[in-house]
């Protein structure tokens, strides 16, 4: 598949192909995002942005993901999913390849956020698996701030 890039203002529109086209809104970046196979399962519109060594991705004026991937804390590399803590339980029995935030020291971090680590097995199913429920707007998945309300 061949990206076609043209310059929009402080974004740049991504066309990734002229038949189906998918519009995604990044703004300037130096580094490829990682896992960036997502952006196959995921809404035509997007708003992906850089921060230090991970990228934000808001979808339907909500957060719903950071692709992080670094040399420093490698076992936080993956795909953080942005959720409420009432739904994680049903989210990590459809797709047990979700897990809590685990410090070193073994304790877990009472965070709204799961991970999908890069070093699971299903990694990429699972994913996707991720992927399709934003798609289909479910209410599990994506946190409203006042950052994706702007966008």
């Amino acid at each position: 598949m061949r990206n076609l890039l043209e310059s929009s203002g402080p974004f740049q529109k991504v066309i990734t192909n002229a038949i189906f086209p998918l519009t995604i809104y990044f703004s300037t970046m130096k580094k490829q995002m990682p896992f960036d196979f997502i952006l196959n399962y995921l809404p035509r519109n997007l708003v992906i942005q850089p921060a230090i060594g991970m990228f934000y991705i808001y979808c339907h004026q909500q957060i719903v993901l950071i692709a992080r991937q670094t040399a420093k804390n490698k076992q936080y590399n993956g795909l953080w999913i942005a959720t409420n803590r009432e739904d994680h339980v049903s989210l990590k029995a459809a797709i047990p390849a979700l897990s809590d935030f685990v410090f070193d020291k073994g304790e877990g971090i009472d965070s709204a956020w799961l991970l999908l680590s890069e070093e699971h097995d299903d990694f990429e199913r699972a994913a996707a698996e991720v992927c399709e429920l934003i798609s289909k707007r479910d209410k599990k998945i994506g946190r409203v701030t006042k950052k994706s309300q702007s966008l």
